[in-house]
């Protein structure tokens, strides 16, 4: 019968109850934990590095994809130039130097329009397929897409551009006949390029893009433009990012930790744990020897810790085998079992009575005890 200790101990003073839990060395624990921790800080750490070197936002001066803009922004900070994200006309005025704005989807105010333009600064506005150029010009000057998108020269008069050659990709054009604005850039009954003041407006953003950029003279023309001052700041309004399809809703250190915990379970899994063997199969039913299945419940008493349920199965099994051979009705008292258990058995009533009906055992030693007396009054009773 069980015993009791933690651990490693030995919870039964009986030989055949008896179980040894294993422990793992502490040592194979803490260097799991290490190994773990590194695996999945150092996952973080790359998807977050990559997460920032992979950005697929369109005309986002870190951008890779080939409508980012990220060769164009590395071409100007290696050559001086700082460059700022912002998401507001205000922010953007809060820096100096030239001012790029790409707002496809027409996010900024009038009064944010305005005061980019009343500011003097050089102002980059990039269109998306023509779509908003009325906005930045004098005019209403309406947009349309080029039949073709042969390379063009810029055949204007504005001095950063006039000495240039053509550029390749401009699939959109701007009708600048009637409005103030100079057209460079020819595109059918249009130009791709309108200047007006402190204001050049794009009418695509080819120019600009990765795809692009090594095109003709499209890097010459995209570094002038911006190139007018020592910075630049570049208004993406913040809906504009928000609904990008490309922006995962989890976040990249996430992404990396849950994929580091897995690979960190799949190591202890192949490497740690040991296999547990092939299935063997066993013909139906399965008789089990009455002293494994005794066992067995000893070690769930002994696991459970629990010596008082242990004790009143124990003083129930006694009961009823020794009822059974003295003849006691199924529905005695227990003054009536103690009494013709103490006739039979030559033991003190008050002695009978604390064995089969006293307290329960509350520690595994008691619990022994009691197991050692019962095992001693059944055998006074049957001798077989």
């Amino acid at each position: 019968m069980p015993s009791g200790g933690p651990g490693g101990e030995r919870m039964s003073s009986d030989p055949k109850f008896a179980q040894l839990v294993a422990k793992k060395p502490l040592k194979n624990k803490v260097l799991f934990g290490i190994f773990t921790a590194i695996i999945i800080g150092l996952l973080a750490l790359s998807i977050i590095t990559l997460q920032g070197r992979g950005n697929q936002q369109t005309m986002h001066p870190d951008s890779v994809s080939p409508d980012g803009a990220g060769a164009l922004g590395s071409i100007i900070e290696d050559r001086g130039a700082t460059i700022t994200v912002v998401r507001t006309a205000d922010e953007a005025l809060d820096h100096e130097g030239t001012i790029l704005v790409w707002d496809p989807f027409s996010l900024l105010t009038e009064r944010e329009r305005e005061s980019l333009i009343e500011s003097g600064r050089p102002v980059v506005a990039v269109m998306d397929e023509g779509r908003g150029a009325s906005l930045w010009l004098t005019g209403n000057p309406r947009a349309f897409s080029s039949s073709s998108a042969t390379p063009t020269g810029p055949n204007c008069s504005v001095d950063w551009v006039s000495d240039l050659d053509a550029i390749d990709g401009a699939t959109w054009g701007i009708d600048t006949n009637n409005i103030p604005a100079t057209g460079c850039f020819p595109v059918t009954s249009g130009h791709y390029l309108a200047v007006e003041g402190n204001v050049s407006v794009f009418a695509s953003p080819e120019v600009f893009t990765n795809d692009y950029l090594d095109r003709a003279h499209n890097a010459a023309v995209a570094i002038r433009a911006l190139g007018h001052t020592d910075s630049v700041s570049w208004i993406i309004p913040t809906e504009t990012t928000a609904t990008d399809s490309s922006i995962s809703a989890v976040p990249p250190a996430l992404t990396g930790a849950l994929a580091g915990f897995a690979i960190a379970a799949l190591w202890y899994g192949i490497c740690v744990r040991r296999p547990v063997g092939p299935l063997i199969p066993e013909s139906l039913p399965v008789i089990v020897p009455s002293a494994e299945s005794a066992r067995g419940r000893a070690r769930l008493y002994e696991r459970g810790g629990n010596a008082g349920h242990a004790g009143k199965a124990l003083r129930a099994g006694t009961i009823a085998r020794v009822a059974a051979r003295l003849g006691i009705p199924s529905e005695a008292t227990p003054e009536n079992v103690i009494s013709r258990i103490s006739e039979a058995s030559g033991w003190h009533p008050d002695r009978v009575s604390q064995v089969l009906y006293g307290p329960p055992p509350t520690t595994d030693r008691e619990l022994v005890d009691l197991a050692h007396e019962l095992t001693a009054l059944t055998k006074e009773l049957i001798h077989d």
